[in-house]
């Protein structure tokens, strides 16, 4: 279907979100590149942020003072849902003296003291989709109630207003992503009325947060990335097999996840199928759902495409197949089209699912990413259908 009769595509509104999502794992990879030429200065503005909040380890922290620097990632739409992600990875798995949040650029600009109150030191990721004005003013909001504002931005292209903004302050660094910019210029406008979908954009500044926070090695993390994509490629080679399990009618979507892993990649799926080519024609309703708590009360899912991102410890997947098995027992029932994500490692969902058989266990925060290019396969799927 990424391979559709092109004319068809048109018809459906679909050509451009289908190019999108094939850019994709190329896009990873540049941003990976992109990361790994940029790792000193971002190492090094974090290392500035940490020894300024008297963090031990930190660039010239001061002897015997062992301080905790916040570090509140921010942005809107689609950036918010990418901040969100990292920051789940971050909390998961957190830089050494550093606290870690998620905050809108909204409410950042209207009660900054909310959130960064009697902090004297604070390390702002700002994500930029390129468009918010709000984001400009969070920053100025953020640094009037702070002694010491750092700050790593994030941008979709050189020319973003964030990084003229911040060029004049030796605490700020922006890295521009510009294939995202590029990318772009495939926005899918399905009904006239409609707004764009950027479908790389997310993807694209998840991954570049992610790794600029992740604590491990950087050539474990290129690593990760490169699988990511590859991961990619297998959802593009696959996609016939992949969109063949979104065959049946469905009147709603419900996208389920377990814990903050994938919360952001679900809110993200959940906003794009809002969108997404002609599913708004036919008043597709989108929900977002917790497994566990589908397995108890399964209304979510009445008359819907239930798509699950599995995922975590082993612990967390056993879990999470209990679930959807208990689920799906009852899916014909509900009018229940079940449908799981889920890696190689066992233990498995038995049910109807796209595994990804042949890969080592990857981060949730990195599985999330091709997760997401599936939905967007069974979105087009259902779209153009």
């Amino acid at each position: 279907m990424l391979e559709h009769d092109l004319i068809q595509l048109i018809h459906n509104h679909a050509q451009a979100p289908a190019s999108q999502i094939r850019r994709q794992p190329a896009l990873w990879r540049e941003v990976a590149a992109l990361y790994r030429d940029a790792t000193e200065d971002i190492n090094d503005l974090i290392g500035r942020a940490r020894a300024a909040a008297g963090v031990m380890g930190g660039d010239e922290a001061q002897d015997g003072v062992d301080g905790q620097l916040l570090v509140v990632l921010t942005g809107s739409g689609l950036a918010l849902n990418a901040a969100q992600t990292a920051c789940s990875a971050a909390v998961a798995h957190p830089i050494e003296g550093c606290d870690f949040t998620c905050v809108s650029c909204a409410d950042l600009a209207s009660a900054p003291a909310d959130y960064v109150r009697d902090q004297e030191t604070v390390l702002l990721v700002a994500l930029s989709r390129g468009d918010d004005e709000g984001l400009l003013s969070a920053v100025a909001q953020v640094r009037s109630q702070t002694k010491n504002l750092f700050v790593l931005g994030v941008a979709c292209s050189s020319d973003d207003p964030l990084a003229a903004a911040l060029a004049p302050e030796d605490d700020g660094l922006v890295v521009a992503l510009p294939l995202v910019a590029s990318a772009a210029d495939d926005v899918s406008t399905a009904p006239v009325d409609s707004e764009p979908v950027q479908l790389a954009g997310f993807t694209c500044l998840a991954l570049f947060a992610i790794l600029c926070l992740d604590t491990a090695p950087v050539a474990e993390k290129l690593s990760h990335a490169n699988q990511a994509a590859a991961m990619g490629d297998k959802v593009i080679m696959d996609e016939a097999a992949l969109a063949s399990l979104a065959l049946s009618p469905f009147d709603a979507l419900c996208v389920l996840s377990d814990g903050s892993a994938f919360a952001g990649v679900a809110r993200e799926a959940r906003d794009e199928a809002k969108n997404f080519c002609g599913l708004n024609e036919h008043s597709i309703e989108v929900r977002l759902g917790d497994v566990q708590s589908a397995a108890l009360d399964n209304k979510a899912l009445h008359d819907a495409l239930g798509v699950a991102l599995v995922g975590g410890t082993d612990d967390d997947r056993a879990s999470q197949a209990a679930a959807l098995q208990e689920m799906d027992e009852t899916a014909a029932d509900n009018g229940c089209t079940l449908v799981a994500l889920q890696p190689e490692q066992a233990p498995h969902f038995i049910g109807r699912s796209f595994t990804f058989d042949g890969f080592a266990a990857l981060p949730c925060s990195y599985l999330g990413l091709p997760y997401l290019m599936a939905v967007q396969v069974l979105l087009l799927a259902a779209s153009v259908k």
